[in-house]
């Protein structure tokens, strides 16, 4: 692996007693670089910078010599051995060391350039631990646990937060662009403001542990941890103050428990209780006692809730198999049971999710959207929503502060980073990069400036497998790195994909049978939500890409690999895909709040013919002239003419909303490829004139493949599929002391 090799470097140095690095972490100056995610942060704003390969050796090589001038030669006979590199490298190199760490080269502080001579290390370095200890730690806070490194490497990107918000029900790669608009994400210059804050773990085991919840006291930690025996999810409970959870809930056989929820009092804990098809919400006390069934839930995926502010209900989203009520938030009365969708001024076709009430009471917060999303609140009374945000983004979850006047939320963007954002105004604030993991589902302590969240770390591989279920699954240009999205030509000859195997994110393209092909295309920042879309006749692709301003839609020329931004006049692009005619192209855009439309346009003069509202993801049937789509908040699939006029029904079974995207077609016949009971990754053919129980294969019975990750060839013999390799989620704590009170 290449951490392996940076080591070693270090290792086979001529510096005589040199250590090997405990932890992989060096401290230099007021920076502290990670080997394993070859990043620089400073320790004084928590920015952070990538380093490539070398530069990170040259880095290590100066650090070996402890002060001393290495020569020019040295560096390059040590870090470009048996090559003849030009000087211009080990420039360029030294260029990007300083950069990374803020220095000037006329006035060094870091790295020292001898005339003549080579280069010195002036900064005072030392290889330590992680960092644990909190300056000021509040009085419950835990005793220090490094966060762990190491069990799976974490990238220079997100690229493993994307493959987490494609796994199951998180989700992220998205780019907010640089609008200035009020919630629009600030740029680099304000991450010096970011306040200071130290994280550490304080649930920590090799399994995964996932939607913490904290008391409102801060002195309690519930958390689903699934279990190693059974793969069931199960609900434990610890002091903050200590290490060891003990397991809090008891399902019966089949069950599992998930999603807790402490009521504002804290003396009671609601939770999801679900097997196969059946799922119930459940209340207990918080020592664990009187457990029982508060209602029914109609949504075991996605679902989010929260208590009002009395302890007299729980307010859901994402009820999208509730009969009506779409993606609406909902109210179960915990009296009678019964459910009620409030009355905000939603239509059915809107996607409201992870409900939040204010500490104070006052207010209800929620996402609104999906791929496009922003936080909108109203009064906790009722009343008409307003926007808080104007991120467009992929939001993994959020919470008020304590004193309500603000919240934190968790957003995939470059990186998967927390933020901060006051009601009165203003621009989100970054708070301190993560080293080691990705920060989402954070939880704030209604009554102490406290919050805890979720660890992510993730490593994914491309696999194809027969889709007669034959066989096993054979990997395809195999890394260490997190590989998503793949997309194969009809032929089935040619692969394009995302993977960060450059420690960058790029898009790949390469043909399977012969490895040597495989190459990065310059020019492009992809975006993982779909995968590549080819033209009929292989030559050219489709990908959302990075832009200045936003996402932008890119064309690839397969043969020579260029990419051209096409200049789609809609904002925000989600997705696209060709027609069989040449000046027709499909592009699904931003509709607002948080809703994709789905547009045809007419070559090349961009002019709008038609358009579909609230479409998820739609694909273009070349053999059957049709346009098939599914709706972010209804189950089935619907297929329309080339022209988008008119509608049917296709399948109204699957797939379920949750599983929007696992679905392809080939030879004029659609598949689903997502999870049905006893299998994880199944394919069967859609259509309600299909029988329920004909037509389909298991291809994976016991594991997932990431959601949206999948694409067939033109004769759909064989699927190609993103799979999670190593996958570890932690809790993570930290004290919000430094935004309470003149700080904020």
């Amino acid at each position: 692996m290449e951490e392996r090799a940076v080591i070693g470097e270090r290792r086979n140095g001529n510096a005589a007693g040199a250590q090997a690095p405990p932890s992989g972490l060096l401290c230099v100056g007021d920076h502290e670089v990670d080997l394993a995610r070859r990043t620089v942060v400073s320790r004084i704003d928590g920015g952070s910078r990538r380093l490539t390969l070398k530069s990170l050796q040259v880095l290590l090589a100066l650090v070996d010599e402890a002060g001393r001038v290495v020569s020019r030669d040295a560096l390059l006979a040590r870090v470009w051995p048996d090559t003849l590199p030009t000087d211009d490298v080990l420039t360029q190199a030294i260029a990007l060391l300083r950069k990374a760490f803020g220095d000037d080269r006329e006035a060094p502080r870091y790295i020292e350039t001898i005339a003549k001579g080579g280069y010195r290390l002036l900064a005072a370095h030392q290889w330590q631990a992680p960092p644990v200890a909190a300056a000021e730690p509040a009085p419950s806070a835990p005793p220090p646990a490094a966060i762990p490194r190491g069990r799976v490497r974490r990238r220079g990107w997100t690229l493993a937060a994307a493959a987490t918000a494609l796994f199951g029900s998180l989700a992220l790669f998205l780019h907010a662009g640089s609008t200035r608009d009020k919630g629009a994400l600030p740029g680099a210059a304000d991450s010096l403001h970011a306040p200071s804050l130290q994280y550490r773990a304080i649930v920590s085991s090799p399994e995964q542990e996932t939607m913490p919840r904290l008391s409102p006291d801060g002195t309690q930690l519930v958390f689903a941890r699934l279990d190693p025996r059974t793969r069931r999810q199960l609900l434990h409970i610890q002091r903050t103050s200590q290490a060891s959870a003990r397991q809090f809930a008891f399902p019966g056989p089949g069950e599992q428990d998930s999603l807790p929820a402490w009521s504002r009092d804290g003396r009671r804990i609601a939770f999801v209780r679900s097997s196969g098809k059946d799922c119930r919400f459940m209340v207990v006390a918080a020592d664990g006692s009187g457990e029982r069934t508060a209602g029914d839930c109609a949504d075991p995926d996605g679902l989010s809730f929260d208590w009002t502010a009395d302890g007299r209900a729980l307010v859901a989203g994402g009820m999208r198999a509730a009969a009506g009520a779409g993606g609406a938030l909902r109210r179960l009365d915990l009296a009678s049971g019964r459910w009620r969708t409030l009355d905000y001024g939603v239509d059915r076709d809107a996607v409201d999710s992870l409900p939040r009430h204010s500490p104070d009471g006052r207010w209800l917060g929620f996402r609104r959207g999906t791929t496009l999303g922003d936080l909108w609140l109203m009064p906790a009374s009722g009343g008409a929503p307003r926007r808080l945000t104007t991120l467009r983004g992929d939001i993994r979850g959020w919470a008020w502060l304590p004193d309500s006047q603000g919240v934190v939320f968790s957003l995939v963007k470059e990186e998967v980073r927390l933020y901060r954002i006051d009601l009165a105004g203003g621009d989100p604030v970054p708070l301190p990069v993560l080293a080691g993991g990705n920060p989402i589902q954070p939880d704030i302590a209604a009554d102490d400036w406290s919050m805890a969240f979720e660890i992510d770390r993730l490593r994914s591989g491309m696999f194809r497998f027969r889709t007669d279920g034959s066989g096993a699954g054979e990997p395809v240009f195999a890394s260490s790195g997190v590989d998503l999205t793949p997309g194969i030509s009809p032929d089935g000859a040619t692969l394009a994909f995302v993977s960060d195997r450059s420690l960058h994110a790029q898009l790949w393209i390469g043909q399977p049978a012969h490895p040597e092909t495989l190459r990065a295309v310059a020019g492009i920042v992809p975006v993982p939500r779909h995968p590549p879309v080819w033209s009929g006749d292989g030559r050219r692709l489709l990908v959302i890409g990075r832009g200045d301003n936003g996402d932008r839609l890119f064309e690839i020329e397969a043969g020579s690999d260029t990419a051209t931004p096409l200049p789609v006049p809609a904002p925000s692009p989600a997705f696209a895909a060709y027609t069989d005619r040449p000046d027709r192209l499909l592009v699904g855009t931003d509709g607002g709040q948080g809703r994709l439309r789905l547009v045809l346009y007419s070559l090349p003069d961009w002019r709008s013919i038609a358009t579909l509202e609230d479409v998820a993801v739609a694909r273009y049937d070349a053999a059957g002239q049709r346009v098939c789509f599914t709706r972010p908040a209804r189950t089935g699939i619907w297929c329309a003419d080339p022209g988008l006029q008119s509608i049917v029904a296709h399948d109204t079974r699957f797939p379920a909303a949750a599983h929007y995207r696992e679905w392809n077609i080939a030879k004029g016949t659609l598949y689903y490829d997502g999870p049905i009971d006893g299998c994880r990754t199944a394919w069967m053919a859609l259509g309600d004139s299909h029988r329920a129980d004909g037509g389909r294969s298991c291809l994976i019975a016991g594991q997932a493949a990431l959601a949206g990750s999948s694409s067939v060839d033109g004769e759909g013999r064989w699927l190609y599929a993103s799979l999670p390799l190593e996958h570890n989620i932690d809790v993570g704590w930290t004290s919000l002391q430094a935004l309470a009170g003149p700080a904020r």
